[in-house]
């Protein structure tokens, strides 16, 4: 069976179309959980009535990562799943037998914990993978070096064409908006480090997926199309954006990478002058 965790907050439409008509197209016996972040008993009684299919949680909104793992042990405790897909209700399917092909990548590669798809955004370009990248080449030196480098050289130096040019095979990072997860890994994994409350979650669920020797799995051969401002681009503005995900990496890079505090101090008031001028 595929559990699926849909964590929504305060976009029922969007929840409800993902569901009926995204979710609707899996063949595979599935049992849906949506966490509704920040909505009162009534709110997501009302969305349960939209969605019977589904399972509605109403959840204080404590972000991305503790909405995620409100579902997971929901599902853990009702029934146990042998995988669990962690789903975006911003997305859809572009191609058939999505979910179906990832959980035949995970029947076949016992080494895989997560496995996503090809994540196209609007402009119909890759949002993932992406390889690791340091914390001041990615959060200062990609920022100060624009004046100084052609196109080209920037997006070679920084692997900006990563994702167009990836193949199948074993990644850092995929797109946290659409993976499936093998659920013994993902439970020996230790679930989502809620000490995020948005992005990096991807970021430390790889790090966390490698700490037991298993690999995140990019599946180009099945595509879902991701509307990320539907969602976060509707609630937050682009400058909110950049420093919620510089906060979220920040803390993945002192816990996970072994940065110090004084650098990450250090970088987090350079990194909010940039902004300043950007």
């Amino acid at each position: 069976m595929i559990g699926v965790v849909v964590v929504s907050y305060h976009s029922d439409d969007l929840t409800v179309r993902f569901v009926r008509d995204q979710l609707g197209r899996i063949t595979l016996p599935c049992r849906i959980v949506v966490v509704d972040n920040g909505a009162t008993a009534q709110e997501a009684e009302a969305l349960q009535q939209r969605i019977p299919e589904a399972v509605v949680l109403p959840a204080e909104n404590k972000g991305f990562a503790v909405g995620n793992n409100i579902g997971i042990r929901y599902l853990l405790e009702h029934g146990r799943p042998d995988r669990i897909l962690l789903a975006n209700n911003d997305v859809v399917f572009v191609t058939e037998r999505v979910v179906e092909t990832l959980a035949e990548v995970l029947d076949t590669h016992p080494d895989v914990g997560i496995v996503g798809p090809e994540v196209v955004g609007p402009d119909g370009r890759r949002q993932g993978p992406e390889p690791y990248q340091g914390m001041w080449k990615r959060y200062f030196w990609m920022y100060v070096s624009t004046p100084f480098l052609s196109r080209k050289a920037k997006r070679r130096l920084f692997d900006l064409d990563y994702a167009e040019q990836a193949a199948e095979g074993r990644h850092d990072k995929l797109v946290g908006a659409f993976m499936l997860a093998d659920t013994d890994a993902l439970v020996q994994a230790g679930l989502f480090d809620e000490g995020t409350f948005l992005y990096a979650e991807e970021n430390i669920l790889s790090d966390r997926m490698a700490a037991i020797g298993k690999y995140c799995w990019f599946c180009p051969s099945v595509r879902v199309l991701h509307d990320h401002g539907q969602t976060v681009g509707r609630n937050f503005s682009t400058r909110r954006q950049d420093l919620l995900q510089w906060e979220s990496m920040s803390y993945y890079y002192r816990k996970y990478r072994g940065y110090s505090a004084f650098s990450v101090r250090v970088l987090s008031v350079l990194f909010r002058m940039i902004l300043s001028v950007k």
